[in-house]
């Protein structure tokens, strides 16, 4: 119902479109919940529905978000962290159009194994990719055991460089996710120091779109979200053939995509998604705390219109 009523919302925005074959360019890194978009164009449902839409591939959620910063693409998929930052660093507005999942485990810290728990990060070296959701995870996971930022030494570094960076004990934890951090669990030198099921529905994935777009093109938003959402329907119905196509884009065997999207992972359905947006208001308590942890953090250097990011169903 809420997928419908935010659909209906976006139709009712306008009708200008730009040319019909202008695609609508989405940036996506690994991460299995965003594989939806590439398994609705695999699944020709962007076509069925009558929109143009142009995945394009980046290696990290700090290169996606910085190609929607330069105006490279119209939108991205994210987390709360990416969609602040983006709006702190460019003149661009994001807009929240759609909240596939939250992350139940599939964010983590690996750490090498002689570390007894979490609270043996105090003094060590802890790899983040700047400007993402790692630091959130990290500040979370440290005030959880007791611990604050400062206590860690951080190592800026791509995501796909950690796991050799551990191997080679250049660092002592890794900030990660799948796919990268699926090889890292198989290394018996490695092991899990703390994950997101510690703080089930904290850490939202979204979908974003520039708010000129969703003025201009609506229905193509609109068009775009309806196929999303029938892939989702149809992994549903289909998830071995779902899971294949998705996780040979991953690089990952069958067995460990289904694992990341089926335990670390929760999709969210249409009510569970209605409750973020009802009385509770919980979407918009989710980005006041994540504000919160980025200026406690310095990533973030003022406060932000919060509401203006929320695209309300109607």
């Amino acid at each position: 119902m809420l997928r419908s009523f935010l659909i209906a919302t976006l139709l009712l925005l306008g009708a200008c479109r730009e040319t019909p074959d202008t695609p609508l360019r989405m940036a996506i890194n690994p991460w299995p919940g965003y594989e939806f978009l590439y398994l609705a164009e695999r699944l020709k449902l962007f076509e069925a529905e009558g929109v143009n839409v142009r995945i394009l591939q980046f290696s990290s959620l700090n290169d996606a978000r910085r190609a929607y910063e330069q105006g490279k693409v119209d939108g991205f998929g994210a987390t709360l962290v990416e969609v602040l930052m983006a709006r702190q660093n460019s003149p661009r507005q994001p807009r929240l159009v759609y909240l596939p999942d939250y992350s139940n485990g599939g964010d983590l810290i690996i750490g090498q194994s002689e570390l007894a728990d979490l609270r043996a990060l105090a003094g060590k070296r802890v790899a983040i990719e700047p400007g993402t959701l790692n630091t959130y995870i990290l500040s979370r996971a440290l005030q959880r055991h007791g611990l604050e930022l400062p206590q860690v030494s951080l190592v800026a570094m791509p995501q796909a460089e950690m796991s050799n960076a551990l191997d080679n004990e250049k660092i002592d934890a890794a900030v990660t996710y799948p796919p990268f951090s699926v090889a890292m669990l198989k290394s018996p030198k490695l092991k899990k120091l703390f994950d997101t099921s510690e703080i089930p529905g904290e850490v939202l994935d979204v979908l974003v779109v520039d708010a000129s777009t969703l003025e201009a093109r609506p229905e193509d938003v609109a068009r775009m979200l309806r196929a999303f959402t029938r892939a989702i329907d149809y992994s549903r119905e289909h998830p071995k053939e779902a899971y294949t196509i998705m996780a040979e884009r991953e690089g990952l065997s069958l067995e460990d995509f289904q694992a990341a999207i089926e335990q670390d992972l929760h999709i969210l359905g249409a009510q569970e998604q209605a409750q973020f947006y009802g009385p509770e208001q919980r979407l918009l308590k989710a980005l006041q705390s994540t504000q919160q942890v980025l200026l406690d953090s310095g990533a973030l250097t003022a406060e932000q219109d919060l509401p203006s990011l929320i695209v309300p169903p109607r």
